[in-house]
């Protein structure tokens, strides 16, 4: 390359480099408004800053490729730290939990109760779940594998049940606000009578689109409050759509001092939404948290007719 267009290849690099810096700079900005959305492909800017480092170095311009490494890095270590697994042994005693937004009610039911045999699950959080769906799930045999039932089907987004082969005791129903038309995801908390007794809450806050941001803030602040509010020593589970990710700071509040399933298992980038577009998933909004838990595995699989991919977590009862 000729001098002169290889100094312009640098400063193309250097502008993009302090682009994609201030992008990942982004994970510790708490704000409402579009930035949600911005953090949500905080993986995406990661995979930039490695292009940038390779760049750096076709050009052989070591200074650039050093700063092209230090953007790098957080990401970069961060992606490690994702691959990394700090699971327990299995065993037959092990509970296996399995979570899933049915897009009100759309998700194919049939799928659903194959996954919950397949997974050998003994507890399911299913968000946007209707009374038609959990219909559909009846005849499936759903309560051939999964008796027990917290929580409320609804007519909209709102419906959020909690099955088991455990018995279940619903502590508190923490039913979702209502909007015209509809209310927001109810958020049930119940205790399963596992080999110990685990407190469960189902999560699903508001979406974090512009016009529901603060309430989605809100939402999340709710929750930290809760978990914070959980006395040590019990075991405790928060799973479902959080509607949020671990770049985002009020879903971190959240997961402060919990251990997030998947990345226990060392499962690297996990992607649960959107499914079924022209793009694939990009971003995980879907968690398994635990507390006072072993987690054995942990992954994602796929179900028709919603757009999140289900989540599912083996964990051991201490």
């Amino acid at each position: 390359m000729k001098r002169g267009g290889r100094r312009a290849a640098e400063m193309v690099v250097a502008g993009l480099t302090v682009i994609v810096a201030l992008l990942i700079a982004t994970r510790w900005v708490d704000r409402t408004g579009r930035m949600p959305q911005l953090q949500s492909v905080f993986p995406v800017f990661g995979i930039a800053a490695g292009v940038l480092v390779a760049v750096a170095a076709a050009l052989r311009s070591w200074r650039l490729c050093a700063a092209t490494l230090v953007v790098a890095l957080v990401p970069g270590t961060l992606a490690v730290r994702a691959l990394v697994p700090d699971t327990v042994a299995a065993n037959a005693s092990d509970d296996v939990v399995v979570a899933v937004n049915m897009e009100v009610g759309a998700a194919d039911a049939g799928r659903i109760v194959r996954l919950l045999r397949e997974r050998r699950a003994t507890i399911l959080v299913l968000t946007e779940c209707t009374p038609g769906a959990l219909k559909r799930l009846e005849a499936a045999g759903l309560s051939d594998i999964l008796p027990q039932q917290a929580g409320v089907a609804g007519p909209d987004i709102g419906g959020t049940i909690v099955r088991s082969t455990h018995r279940l005791t619903l502590r508190a129903a923490n039913p979702g606000e209502p909007y015209p038309g509809g209310r927001f995801g109810d958020s049930p908390e119940v205790v399963v009578h596992a080999a110990r007794d685990v407190t469960v809450r189902a999560v699903h806050p508001a979406a974090p689109v512009p016009e529901l941001a603060d309430r989605w803030r809100a939402d999340l602040a709710a929750l930290a409050s809760w978990r914070r509010a959980q006395p040590g020593g019990i075991p405790l589970l928060m799973v479902g759509d959080f509607n949020a990710s671990s770049a985002m700071p009020a879903y971190r509040a959240v997961a402060d001092t919990m251990t997030d399933a998947h990345a226990a298992a060392g499962a690297g980038w996990v992607r649960t939404w959107p499914q079924g577009r022209a793009y694939p998933p990009f971003v995980q909004l879907d968690h398994v948290l635990t507390r006072d838990l072993g987690v054995v595995a942990a992954g994602t699989d796929a179900v028709p007719s919603t757009d999140h991919r289900a989540v599912w977590a083996r964990i051991r009862v201490k």
